[in-house]
């Protein structure tokens, strides 16, 4: 080993022991879990009225969308979690939110994750997720938007609402599956358990000016346990529902968490 690697070795050992006095603060870490689209996945993606598209940033990123029904303006915006498949279970996750009622839907793949490029990072994801509802805005004209955020995702969806906030188009209201207070992630491999994790912080995003926020964990989530949604449900002031039984991805598919979650989507609002 040359002595300038013998030294990056060395200093990413010293990173990684400051990183161990803090672990306990956060679930993880977690490996990047982000893939390029697989093969045939596009016409998957695209069946059915559905269209990919580029949005031009910065950063660069991937949108899957369905123009809603005639005499329909608003929309639902999905940002999932850490895992390949991003746009497929995007696409899974909105028909179900949306139950037949034809919104527009739209799901933009972060950095790192279905072909959109660059490294995946808590600025990136932000960025990208402040990038996609302005880029949504700018070209869909919606009327209203519902954001909906899924464990990492949920630091997007809050990410996004702000950005929404600022530009004076507030979301409708912010639905947040399984997230977090805090959480771990790093690079798979070597570089992985060398290097400092990045630390994903939805505790900096709670302020005000959100829109009204729902947030939904099922008691059996092994990743990102309950309490975390317990704590920044209530340092948000919203709704907090718990499901018996129910891991973390499986919260996705849990017919009561679905229901629960598009109560959001009444002409009411985000209620209790």
């Amino acid at each position: 080993m040359g002595v300038a690697a013998l030294a990056a070795a060395l200093g990413g050992v010293v990173l990684k022991f400051g990183w161990l006095d803090r672990r306990s603060e956060a679930p993880g870490p977690f490996p990047y879990d982000g893939a390029p689209l697989a093969s045939g996945s596009e016409a998957r993606l695209t069946a059915g009225g559905w269209t990919l598209s580029d949005v031009n940033g910065p950063p660069r990123q991937r949108a899957l969308t369905r123009a809603p029904a005639p005499g329909q303006t608003r929309w639902l915006v999905f940002f999932g979690g850490n895992g390949p498949g991003y746009l497929e279970e995007a696409r899974s996750v909105l028909e179900a939110l949306d139950a037949g009622r034809g919104f527009g839907l739209a799901a933009v793949a972060p950095p790192g994750f279905d072909g959109s490029p660059g490294r995946p990072s808590p600025q990136s994801l932000r960025a990208g997720a402040e990038a996609a509802v302005r880029w949504l805005v700018a070209t869909h004209r919606p009327e209203e938007l519902q954001l909906v955020g899924f464990s990492m995702g949920s630091n997007a969806a809050l990410a996004a609402a702000h950005a929404l906030a600022k530009d004076g188009r507030p979301a409708r209201g912010v639905v947040l599956l399984a997230p977090f207070t805090l959480m771990d992630v790093t690079d798979k491999g070597l570089c992985g358990l060398l290097r400092t994790p990045d630390r994903y912080d939805n505790l900096s995003l709670v302020s005000e000016g959100l829109p009204p926020v729902r947030v939904l964990h099922g008691l059996a989530d092994a990743a990102l346990p309950p309490a975390h949604g317990e704590e920044l449900a209530r340092r948000l002031g919203a709704p907090f529902h718990s499901f018996q039984g129910v891991g973390h991805a499986e919260l996705l598919k849990h017919p009561a968490a679905l229901a629960e979650a598009s109560k959001s989507f009444s002409q009411s609002g985000v209620t209790e």
